[in-house]
């Protein structure tokens, strides 16, 4: 069984034991896909400690989250990026709002567990989704067509994966103003989530694409393979792992954020420092991200 249909019906159950309690208050998360397990185990933590409340945690994409906030239908954004100009204009015109780092995610670039191919370079993993590289063969693997797969524009993963590898701005400024103007392969397949990315992949022997590393190695583990990565090809390729992301030497990472206005309320100020706490930063690490804040250190004080 999945990992989000553990938690689905772990969430059901215990509804099932409280259901003669009296109405729960409820924190509602919304937005990004690649945050969405994490959130999940996050809220089941924190409602298993405070039993007069419920989190439930929508995804749709980072973008869904940001306008969903912006329109006071969630009390909270999720996002694997930060703001834009516009969006931190749009909140500004509201009032004020916080922003907080929680954790921290590589984007694994993935293939079918079959695949022969083993890593890949920045450059030709742009030349890959836009469709300036069709073949396998090109990038050491058995000839054969390669078939694109990414997300919808509601990812903010999509949004970062599109700049930082398709237009190239990791390989510097040159890079991406020759670049700017590149998109993603006219034939790439559009999914919506992170599930229709690995049933893509797991469906078809030829197929790439790419995903948060915890998403890509936990949620998603035996359906999809992530490739090592390197900026130049010149340099070590690298896995992705919380270990390599923490030294930053898989460098293909971003920021994993909460929004929220700054008139929450009670309710929310007590789940944010749940999050940001040891034990919620500790349940990110389970659940496959980098923390978003430093461990805590006990000194024992000798007497």
């Amino acid at each position: 069984m999945k990992l989000k249909s553990i938690i689905l019906s772990a969430v059901i159950l215990a509804a099932a034991f409280t259901g003669n309690c009296k109405p729960k208050e409820t924190i509602t998360v919304t937005g990004s896909e690649t945050m969405h397990v994490m959130l999940q185990m996050i809220g089941l933590e924190y409602s298993r400690k405070n039993s007069g409340v419920q989190v439930v945690v929508h995804g749709g994409g980072s973008i869904e989250g940001i306008e969903k906030l912006f329109q006071s239908k969630t009390d909270i954004a999720a996002a694997s990026r930060p703001l834009t100009e516009t969006e931190l204009k749009e909140f500004d015109s509201k009032g004020k709002f916080e922003s907080l780092a929680v954790a921290y995610d590589g984007i694994a670039i993935i293939v079918h567990p079959s695949n022969p191919v083993r890593k890949i370079s920045l450059e030709n993993a742009s030349k890959i989704f836009a469709g300036e590289i069709t073949d396998w063969s090109k990038v050491g693997g058995k000839p054969g067509k390669i078939d694109v797969v990414i997300r919808n524009d509601k990812s903010g993963t999509a949004a970062y994966f599109e700049t930082h590898v398709l237009k190239q701005k990791d390989l510097g400024i040159k890079n991406f103003e020759t670049r700017k103007n590149v998109g993603y392969a006219k034939t790439a397949k559009v999914v919506a989530d992170n599930d229709a990315m690995a049933a893509a992949i797991e469906g078809n022997q030829n197929t790439i694409g790419f995903m948060g590393m915890g998403s890509a190695l936990f949620e998603n583990k035996g359906r999809v393979r992530a490739l090592e990565y390197s900026l130049s090809g010149k340099e070590p390729f690298v896995v992705p792992s919380i270990e390599n992301v923490y030294n930053r030497k898989y460098e293909l990472s971003r920021g994993l954020y909460l929004f929220y206005l700054s008139d929450h309320g009670q309710k929310i100020d007590d789940f944010i420092t749940y999050v940001t706490s040891e034990e919620g930063q500790k349940t990110i690490l389970k659940s496959g991200y980098l923390r978003g804040t430093l461990p805590t250190v006990e000194v024992e004080i000798k007497k």
